[in-house]
């Protein structure tokens, strides 16, 4: 029986095969294959060794390159291009930059070049290794890569809401410009990493925003908005409208969250406005009928509830008509605005007034009310609208009869008790005008 060859372990294997390499093979093996062009260089700029790659770029073998100068093989002009680097690798430095070159295929394509020092046995530098690596894919990538960050950092720094991005902590990682002076800090400088609920000015109670960002953190939400007012150090109210998106990673778990904010300040006003005359009289200032009716009616059904009351003053003026027609449209208007303010000085704070239209005006006492209190304010009223007016250097004089409605004992609805007030008040006309009158139980 033929006998099993001896088992050989892969070291056993390779070690003819290493004995047949020379150092000097080797050295030409790696230089002719590494897929990078390779060239040696002397001070004097002289090639003394380049390898295939490295020829192939200029349509020739190593041989017809070696013994030249880089002028010779670049040309002057190009050479003057990477003279300082040359001049760096020379005073002991390695270089590594990256540039631009045509292929011998007609195409440009980017390198990264490397020159490392050639030192000998004595330490001196004898000259440099030039070496390049295929880059081009790479470089396009961080270019494409670099010109996107651009186009987006330029979209947020330009739009018109403010951007802030932060990471899943909240801790502030950018925000443009524009979300600096909507947010009335100082400076970019200094906010990154700051938390943004620290940061923020927010009203007092306003929760919505830390709500809105809690649910995104948890992963509740991937997009939500929310509404904020934040006080600026000057007193200034901001109103903002926060549209917030977060990130989330392969493992669903939240990386980073951004808010585009809107500032809703100007809407905001103009919904105010728009809320106020609605429900304001325009001459006065004092609420109109429908938004006095809408209080009454509340106050009236709370009273119900809770055992309370309320007394509704109607109050006409006495002798407007004369001053109307005397004096004029613009004094008229003149003598109600001091009418209204007369009569917003005599109530107590808390209490309604409204002017019904005309020359005729409405206040309610819905808290603490008795007929010792309504005496007292409609006395008040009456005295106050008695007192001489200026106008436009004239004095005038005007009085007020009102007409008083309690619920208690009245116990009706809204339309019923302005009714009842509306008689009361004719009733204290009759009587001979400048007093008030109270609505009986039973019509008369």
């Amino acid at each position: 029986m033929t006998p099993d060859p001896p088992e050989l372990s892969p070291s056993t294997l390779l070690a003819p095969r290493r004995a047949a390499w020379s150092k000097d093979e080797l050295l030409d093996l790696i230089t002719r294959s590494a897929g990078a062009t390779m060239a040696v260089l002397d001070r004097d700029l002289v090639m003394i060794y380049a390898n295939e790659e490295y020829a192939r770029w200029f349509g020739t073998v190593p041989d017809q390159l070696v013994g030249k100068t880089l002028v010779q093989v670049y040309g002057a002009q190009e050479v003057e291009r990477f003279t300082p680097f040359v001049e760096r690798v020379l005073n002991g430095e390695r270089v590594q930059y990256q540039r631009m070159l045509r292929t011998p295929y007609g195409t440009d394509e980017w390198r990264t070049i490397c020159l490392t020092p050639w030192h000998n046995a004595r330490g001196e530098i004898d000259g440099f290794i030039t070496t390049a690596l295929d880059v081009h894919e790479l470089q396009v990538t961080m270019n494409a890569l670099r010109a996107a960050n651009q186009r987006l950092s330029s979209h947020m720094e330009n739009s018109p809401l403010a951007v802030i991005e932060m990471d899943h902590n909240l801790q502030l990682l950018h925000c443009s410009q524009r979300a600096v002076q909507l947010m009335g800090w100082l400076h970019v400088a200094g906010l990154e990493g700051r938390l943004l609920t620290e940061l923020l000015a927010l009203a007092p109670g306003d929760d919505s925003l830390r709500q809105a960002l809690r649910r995104l953190q948890s992963g509740e939400e991937s997009q939500n908005r929310a509404e904020t007012c934040l006080v600026r150090d000057d007193g200034t109210e901001v109103h903002c409208e926060w549209f917030n998106s977060a990130l989330t990673n392969a493992d669903g778990h939240v990386t980073s969250i951004m808010a585009l904010v809107q500032d809703v300040s100007a809407k905001i006003q103009i919904a105010r406005q728009q809320h106020y005359l609605a429900n304001h009289d325009s001459l006065t200032g004092l609420l109109n009928r429908a938004a006095f009716q809408n209080r009454l009616e509340k106050s009236l059904h709370q009273a119900q509830h809770t055992a309370g009351a309320v007394a509704l003053l109607f109050i006409d003026l006495d002798g407007f008509k004369s001053v109307n027609d005397t004096e004029g449209h613009r004094a008229g208007d003149e003598v109600l605005r001091i009418v209204a303010q007369r009569i917003a000085s005599t109530v107590r704070a808390g209490d309604t007034l409204a002017r019904l239209g005309g020359d005729e005006f409405l206040v309610m006492l819905d808290r603490e009310v008795s007929r010792e209190v309504t005496d007292h304010i409609a006395h008040r009223i009456i005295d106050a609208l008695h007192q001489t007016m200026t106008v436009d250097g004239r004095d005038l004089h005007i009085g007020a009869s009102i007409g008083i409605a309690l619920n208690p004992p009245l116990q009706i609805d809204m339309d019923d008790l302005m009714s009842r007030a509306d008689q009361a008040m004719y009733a204290a006309k009759r009587a001979g005008k400048g007093r008030l009158h109270y609505a009986q139980l039973a019509c008369s």
